[in-house]
């Protein structure tokens, strides 16, 4: 349904009600008495969690070219505070009041979110050129930069118009996501859910605690370690700014992941050498702890930062909401798959099989894309769609010259 309110209502006024449906359903939490309160409350929180996904889209048409990556960087900040305020505040709240506390960042985010303006690329989509130039005038500035950038959307969204003159039907829409403006971009975002999840994205702040206890013996310490990774997390999601602001997104996201790829190659060779024949023992209390410790700092500050930047950037605005629904599938597949796979993983391979099972995904998802991925560092959302539709530069300019005197007439 996402896809279809978005386009429908704009972006403003759909992240209205999912900060309320949040906030809600946290209250629900915080005054919940018996297991079927718990339920509703998870009914309510399910229904905003497709922002996840949307909030990457949208965050790309809501930011200068130049600045995209490091407000991506913010975001994934943001997750990071969180996670070390709930295991932090674990030690001495009850859940509870963890919830009542979590409902005071949506009722910040409802008050910012009522002074946005709608986003120019959805009004450009939806033909409402005026505001287009308002919202856009009021977000990127009136430079001459800035007006050629507005003019390159309204041309391309005057193109895309002048080739649906009839109105879509069924194989229209199904033809379009078999082009190759849709697939490519959806199997890179796909290659990229892959990568994250596998390098330890969301399972490393759900397990985290059970993994360090198996490898420490020690609740205690593992309790410690975590608030430690939570740390990390937040050290690296912060230096990401200034790394993806400095870095090209394809130098980061195969640096990051092949340092990834040897961490978790490391750890899972460490505990089978110990758990096997006893090698490295003197070493193991601290030095695997450390080495996963590291691999959260190096997954925090590249590959999700990166991927998340890539990932706002990459499907054209003709097949945005089409690869908002694909992409929201594509994510709750694999984020339900790691959140159930992983413990059962764990219990019958060990951490060691684990880990090398997930290095061998991250791997060879960056093996594929080494081949397709385009860079799209400081480019505009109009200049990384020609790139991907593989319009010639020459006959680009050609149109847009055209299309720049229509829009003046």
């Amino acid at each position: 349904m996402a896809p279809y309110i978005m386009k429908t209502y704009g972006r403003k006024s759909v992240y209205i009600v999912l900060n309320i449906l949040t906030a809600l359903s946290f209250l629900i939490f915080s005054l919940a008495t018996n297991v079927t309160s718990l339920y509703v409350a998870r009914v309510v929180q399910g229904i905003p969690t497709f922002a996840i996904v949307m909030s990457t889209f949208v965050l790309g048409e809501y930011s200068h070219p130049k600045r995209r990556g490091y407000f991506i960087s913010v975001k994934k900040t943001m997750f990071a505070i969180g996670s070390l305020l709930c295991h932090s505040l674990g030690m001495c709240w009850t859940w509870k009041q963890i919830a009542a506390f979590a409902i005071l960042p949506y009722i910040l985010a409802l008050i910012l979110t009522l002074m946005w303006c709608e986003s120019p690329s959805f009004l450009a989509l939806t033909e409402k050129y005026d505001k287009c130039e308002k919202s856009h005038r009021w977000l990127f500035g009136d430079s001459t930069k800035s007006k050629r950038n507005l003019e390159e959307l309204i041309s391309t969204q005057m193109e895309a118009r002048n080739l649906e003159k009839n109105k879509e039907n069924m194989r229209t829409v199904i033809r379009k996501l078999l082009k190759k403006d849709f697939i490519k971009p959806f199997l890179i975002v796909s290659l990229l859910a892959i990568i994250m999840d596998a390098s330890g994205k969301y399972y490393m702040v759900a397990y985290v605690v059970q993994i360090l206890t198996e490898l420490t013996n020690d609740s205690s310490i593992a309790a410690y370690l975590t608030v430690g990774s939570d740390i990390l997390t937040l050290a690296a999601s912060i230096i990401s700014c200034l790394v993806i602001r400095c870095c090209k997104r394809r130098t980061i996201i195969f640096t990051s992941g092949v340092t990834c790829v040897f961490l978790m190659c490391l750890t899972s060779l460490i505990r089978f050498l110990k758990s096997r024949y006893h090698i490295g023992e003197s070493l193991y209390w601290w030095f695997i702890p450390s080495i996963i410790l590291s691999n959260v700092f190096v997954i925090n500050v590249g590959i999700i930062p990166s991927g998340f930047a890539i990932m706002s950037e990459i499907f054209p605005l003709e097949h945005k909401g089409a690869g908002l629904c694909a992409s929201g599938i594509v994510f709750t597949i694999l984020f339900s798959l790691v959140m159930k796979f992983t413990p059962l993983m764990m219990e019958k391979t060990g951490v060691e099989g684990t880990f090398g099972i997930y290095a061998l995904h991250v791997a060879v998802g960056l093996l594929i894309l080494y081949f397709i991925l385009n860079e799209t560092k400081d480019k505009t959302l109009q200049e990384i769609e020609k790139e991907i539709r593989g319009v010639k530069k020459s006959k680009f300019n050609e149109y847009y010259l055209n299309d720049k005197l229509i829009i003046k007439a």
